[in-house]
């Protein structure tokens, strides 16, 4: 929904660059409406964004690619804007993302995979990037309606 604040949080083992982690569509097969609001740049740096009539992105630092669980946390509110929590730490915010514009339908969320997505929809600041799924183990994955606090994050995450 339009200017409405959420949260996605997940543990992130990723095995792979630059992709999605996060894609989010109007229509199952990953096309319509659709656009990554998570993922990792060719540099391994992780990238949270929204779109607003183009892209408005935020860049974390780079995981590691060794067996290493990173704990990921995008939020957005038209209060704060857009922010970036990684392993319990703000990293990133722009706190000038104060609308977003969406599908107008009920949407799809497709973990590492844009499915056919991936030609279709603008990559943001991810640019183009590589068909298919990533090899990136997922846990703990969430979805909120509402903006979580930094409280709320670090609850979270040293309750996993």
């Amino acid at each position: 929904m339009v200017n409405k604040p959420f949260s996605i949080i997940l543990w992130l083992q990723p095995q792979s660059v630059f992709g999605p982690i996060v894609h989010v569509s109007g229509m199952s097969n990953g096309q319509g409406w659709c656009f990554p609001f998570l993922g990792i740049a060719a540099n391994g740096s992780v990238i949270a964004q929204i779109y607003n009539a183009g892209s408005v992105a935020i860049w974390g630092p780079s995981i590691s690619m060794a067996p290493v669980w990173s704990h990921i946390v995008q939020t957005w509110s038209p209060t704060n804007g857009l922010r970036l929590y990684i392993n319990n730490v703000l990293v990133a915010f722009q706190t000038s993302a104060i609308a977003y514009a969406a599908s107008g339908v009920s949407d799809f969320v497709t973990l590492s995979n844009s499915l056919n997505g991936y030609n279709y929809c603008s990559g943001g600041a991810m640019g183009s990037y590589t068909p298919g799924p990533l090899k990136n183990d997922i846990d703990d994955f969430r979805l909120y309606s509402r903006e979580l606090t930094a409280s709320d994050v670090s609850t979270i995450y040293y309750s996993h």
